[in-house]
């Protein structure tokens, strides 16, 4: 699996992704606001699937001190060279968050797994929470996303049925077939339920994707603007969160 997640990224723009138009956006813009209203400030932050930094690099822009690692070496090349440009990170490397081994038990205020569990199936992504538990202090904060299944399935779905065949393989398999792996709201949530975490927030980064046709990423920048109020307002509930594509969690092990 973690060779085909590799060969994934090698090819795929992760360093553009959240800034490609006005419907990558909203997950970026989602994140940060959850990030500066939760995050306690000069947190000690592991970001664990750091991809080329993005996110790493503006936390630590903002005062945190910051380790970053990631699976693929090309998405860490990346990053050092945005280290060498201006370095804030307090730590680089490839590493694999489901055998984390570089930092003592409890060492991080924050840790985020923000994209292994597009990869992981469910025995892997047991491993993963706990490495991440075991670096996060007591009272810390955990912050994991996933992508929804069900939306998946639709998304996929062929406009004349061709390929149904396969979308109900993918419901049962939770996979396409390729390094992907999906989930339902509903297992993040039991997840938390047996390592009792609290969630203090359970919400779709990026909303339903089928209420954006094409001319969305046309749209004036005031009206996207008055677009993200309105995500922000609604991305918590239950009804949205079933219908978006990546969900969004943050837990507390006090």
């Amino acid at each position: 699996m973690n060779n085909g997640v590799i060969d994934y990224y090698n090819t795929y723009d992760e360093d553009g992704r959240l800034f490609r138009d006005n419907s990558h956006q909203i997950e970026w813009l989602t994140t940060m606001h959850y990030f500066d209203d939760i995050i306690p400030a000069s947190s000690k932050i592991f970001d664990g699937c750091a991809g080329t930094g993005n996110y790493a690099f503006r936390l630590a822009e903002q005062g945190h001190r910051v380790v970053a690692s990631d699976i693929v070496p090309h998405n860490i090349d990346i990053m050092l060279k945005k280290q060498a440009d201006t370095p804030m990170l307090e730590d680089i490397f490839v590493g694999d968050i489901c055998a984390c081994n570089h930092y003592n038990d409890h060492y991080f205020d924050v840790v985020l797994c923000m994209g292994a569990f597009y990869h992981l199936d469910e025995k892997m992504r047991y491993k993963a929470m706990n490495q991440c538990l075991r670096l996060l202090k007591d009272g810390g904060l955990l912050v994991i996303t996933y992508i929804n299944l069900i939306t998946v399935l639709h998304l996929n779905l062929m406009s004349r049925l061709e390929n149904i065949s396969e979308i109900l393989k993918c419901y049962r398999e939770k996979t396409l077939g390729d390094s992907f792996e999906y989930m339902i709201p509903e297992e993040i949530e039991i997840m938390a339920k047996k390592y009792k975490l609290t969630i203090l927030h359970h919400l779709t980064s990026d909303g339903n994707p089928f209420a954006r046709g094409a001319d969305f990423n046309k749209a004036r920048k005031e009206d996207f603007e008055k677009y993200m109020e309105l995500h922000l307002s609604v991305c918590e509930n239950k009804n949205l969160i079933g219908s978006g594509l990546h969900g969004l969690v943050f837990l507390t092990n006090n």
